[in-house]
C-alpha cells in the first residue's frame, strides 16, 4: 500500500505540472499540517477523465487541489488536504472538457496527520454547483467505534435514509437503504479500512473511514 501511495503521489504531481493552467479557478490555501488524501474518481458510474480536476474545501476556502490521472483503468486523485484541525469538508469537480464545475453528493471529515486513502468519489453530471446545495450538505455525522470487531453505531444531526460501506478498492460490501434505528453489523466483514457513506433526509451524504478488526 506505501508503494501504491508513494506511485500515485508521484503520478499526480506529473498530471498536475501539466495542467497547471487549468480554468478552475481554485487556489489552495496552506497549512502546516494536511491529510494524506487519495481518491477513486467516477462521473455516472465511469472513470473520470485525466486532466479534470478534484477540490476539496473547508467554509469556502479551498483545502487541496488534486488532477485526475488515469492508472489500469481507473481515475485517480492524490495530495494533501491541508488543515490544522478536523473539519467537514466538501467535494467539486471540474470537467476539462465542459469547463464545468459540479458539486459531490459527498461531505468528508479531514484527519490531520492521518491518511483518508482511495475515498470514492462519485459525480452525478446533472449536478452542477449551486451555493444553496452547499449550505444544506453540511451534516454532522458520527460513526463510532472508529475500529470495530462486529458493529458499528450511527449518529446523525438529520435522519438517516441509507447507508452504504465500501472496501478500500470501491466496492459496495453493505448497501442497507432504510431509516437506521439499530447498530449495524459488520461482523461478515474482511479486516481491513472501510468507508461508511451516510445519507441523510436532507439530501447530503457524510463519508467516514472505520477499521474492521
Amino acid at each position: 500500500m506505501k508503494k501504491f501511495i508513494k506511485s500515485v503521489l508521484y503520478i499526480a504531481t506529473l498530471v498536475a505540472t501539466v495542467n497547471a493552467f487549468a480554468g478552475h479557478g481554485w487556489s489552495r490555501v496552506n497549512y502546516t499540517n494536511s491529510t494524506i488524501f487519495t481518491g477513486v474518481v467516477t462521473v455516472d458510474g465511469i472513470p473520470a477523465e485525466s486532466g479534470d480536476v478534484i477540490g476539496i474545501f473547508v467554509k469556502g476556502e479551498c483545502r487541496m487541489v488534486s488532477t485526475v490521472f488515469i492508472q489500469n483503468g481507473t481515475a485517480y486523485v492524490s495530495a494533501v488536504l491541508h488543515g490544522e484541525k478536523i473539519d467537514t469538508a466538501i467535494i467539486k469537480y471540474w470537467s476539462a472538457k465542459q469547463d464545468k464545475i459540479y458539486d459531490v453528493d459527498t461531505t468528508i471529515a479531514t484527519s490531520p496527520s492521518n491518511e483518508i486513502l482511495l475515498l470514492p468519489i462519485r459525480i452525478k453530471s446533472e449536478i452542477t454547483t449551486t451555493e444553496s446545495k452547499i449550505a444544506t450538505s453540511i451534516n454532522t455525522v458520527t460513526v463510532y467505534p472508529t475500529v470495530a470487531k462486529s458493529n458499528i453505531s450511527i449518529m446523525s444531526s438529520n435522519e438517516v435514509n441509507s447507508v452504504t460501506i465500501i472496501n478500500n478498492i470501491g466496492n459496495i460490501v453493505l448497501s442497507i437503504n432504510e431509516p437506521i434505528t439499530n447498530k449495524i453489523d459488520i461482523s461478515s466483514l474482511a479486516t481491513g479500512i472501510y468507508f461508511v457513506s451516510v445519507s441523510s433526509k436532507n439530501g447530503s451524504t457524510i463519508t467516514k473511514k472505520i477499521i474492521k478488526n
